[in-house]
C-alpha cells in the first residue's frame, strides 16, 4: 500500500499529460469524440502544470509561423465570405491548433516515443479484428464497409497507412528476428484492414508511399529486388474484392469522359464537378480566394451544394486565393525538411510518416477542415519541437 501511494506521488504533470496525448493516439481510429476528449483532459492537465511561458517559446520558432497563417486566414477570409455561418465554423477550427503546444512541450524520451506509437498500433488492431469479424459475417457492420470501430473510411486509412510505414520503419531497426517478425506481421494487418475499406484515395495513398515500406522492409537489398516489393504491396490489395469492387466502379466513372472534362455533375462521381468548379473560381479569384465557407454559396448557385472541393490545396485555394495555397504548402514543405533531417530516429519518422500521408491524402480530400486528421496533423506538428 505504501509502494502505491509512493508511486502516485511521484506521477508529475507530464506524466499525465503524456498519458493522455498517448490515449489520444489509441482513440483516433475509435472516431471524433474519443480522442478529443483524450487530448481535452490533456488539455486541462497542461493548463494546470502553468506552461504559458513555453508558448511564447513556440510561437517565436521560424517553423511556427506557418501555422499564424493557417489559422488566421479564415478569420480574415470571414471579411468577405458569402457563407458566414459555414465560415465562422471552419474559422472556428483554428483552434485545434493549440494542440501543437501540448505536444510541443511533452518531455520525450526514445522509449516515450515508441510507447506513443504502441498505443497507435494497439487502436489500429483492435480496428483490424473488429473489420476481419465484420468481413467474416459474424458481426454486422456499424456503417457501410468494414470499418472495425465504425468511423470514416477516409480518416481510417489514414491512420492505418502511418500504422505501417512505422512498422516498417521498426523492422528495419529491430534487433532482433523476434522483434523484427513481430513488426513485420503488422504490415500486411494494417493492409487487410486498409484493403475492405472503400476508400479508394487510401489505396492511392498507399501505391505512392509503397516505396517507403518496400524500402524499409527490403533495406540491405538491391533496387530491382525492393521494386518487386513495391509491385508486390500494391497488387496485393487487388486480392481483396472490395479493391477490386471499388476499381470496377472507378474504371466505369473514368469511362465518362465527356463529364470529367466539362466538369458537369453526376451523382455517383462528384469530384469533377467540385475541381472544375474550384479552379475556376480560383481563376476568377486569384489572390485573396472567395472567403471562408464561400464555396457552398457557388455551388449552391450551380445547383450542387457542397461543402468544400473534397481537397486541401483546393479547399485554400478556392477560399483564400494563392496566399492560402502558398501558405499550406509551406506549413507541410517545412514539416518534410525538418522531418526528413531527422528521419533516422523513431520520433523523426513518426513525423515524415504523418506529413507524407496526411500531405497525399489531401489532394483528394479536405483533410484540414476534418476534426480527426486536423488533430493528428497538429499533433504531429507539435512534435517537431523535438526535432531542433
Amino acid at each position: 500500500m505504501l509502494h502505491i501511494n509512493k508511486s502516485i506521488k511521484t506521477l508529475t504533470a507530464d506524466d499525465l499529460i503524456f498519458s493522455f496525448v498517448a490515449l489520444t493516439f489509441f482513440l483516433l481510429p475509435a472516431g471524433t469524440s474519443p480522442p478529443l476528449i483524450a487530448i481535452g483532459l490533456a488539455a486541462i492537465f497542461w493548463l494546470l502544470s502553468n506552461q504559458f511561458t513555453f508558448v511564447t517559446t513556440v510561437i517565436r520558432k521560424k517553423w511556427f509561423i506557418p501555422v499564424i497563417g493557417i489559422v488566421l486566414l479564415p478569420w480574415i477570409g470571414l471579411l468577405y465570405s458569402k457563407n458566414m455561418s459555414l465560415g465562422l465554423d471552419y474559422a472556428l477550427k483554428g483552434k485545434y491548433w493549440l494542440v501543437l503546444f501540448i505536444t510541443a512541450g511533452l518531455v520525450l524520451t526514445e522509449k516515450r516515443v515508441t510507447l506513443m506509437i504502441n498505443f497507435l498500433w494497439a487502436g489500429l488492431l483492435i480496428g483490424v479484428f473488429l473489420a476481419l469479424v465484420q468481413f467474416l459475417g459474424f458481426m454486422k457492420p456499424l456503417r457501410e464497409g468494414f470499418l472495425g470501430f465504425g468511423g470514416v473510411h477516409t480518416l481510417v486509412s489514414m491512420y492505418l497507412i502511418i500504422g505501417i510505414l512505422m512498422a516498417g520503419f521498426y523492422f528495419k531497426t529491430a534487433g532482433t528476428w523476434e522483434k523484427k517478425i513481430g513488426y513485420f506481421l503488422l504490415i500486411p494487418a494494417f493492409l487487410f484492414h486498409l484493403t475492405v475499406l472503400e476508400g479508394r484515395n487510401g489505396y492511392l495513398v498507399f501505391a505512392l508511399l509503397s516505396p517507403l515500406v518496400a524500402n524499409n522492409i527490403m533495406h540491405r537489398f538491391s533496387l530491382a529486388t525492393k521494386s518487386i516489393v513495391i509491385l508486390l504491396l500494391v497488387l496485393s490489395m487487388a486480392l481483396s474484392p472490395v479493391v477490386q469492387n471499388e476499381v470496377n466502379k472507378t474504371i466505369t466513372q473514368l469511362k465518362e469522359k465527356q463529364i470529367i472534362l466539362k466538369g458537369e455533375f453526376h451523382p455517383r462521381f462528384d469530384r469533377p464537378f467540385m475541381f472544375h468548379t474550384a479552379a475556376g473560381l480560383i481563376r476568377e479569384n486569384p489572390f485573396i480566394g472567395t472567403g471562408t465557407g464561400s464555396y457552398r454559396y457557388y455551388t449552391e448557385k450551380l445547383g450542387h451544394p457542397s461543402a468544400h472541393p473534397h481537397s486541401n490545396i483546393l479547399y485554400m485555394g478556392v477560399s483564400f486565393g494563392l496566399i492560402g495555397i502558398f501558405v499550406y504548402l509551406a506549413l507541410f514543405g517545412i514539416m518534410f525538411k525538418k522531418a526528413m533531417k531527422n528521419r533516422q530516429t523513431p520520433l523523426g519518422y513518426f513525423v515524415l510518416s504523418i506529413c507524407l500521408t496526411l500531405f497525399f491524402g489531401g489532394f483528394l480530400n479536405t483533410q484540414i477542415l476534418n476534426t480527426s486528421t486536423l488533430l493528428f496533423l497538429t499533433m504531429g506538428y507539435g512534435l517537431l519541437n523535438h526535432l531542433e
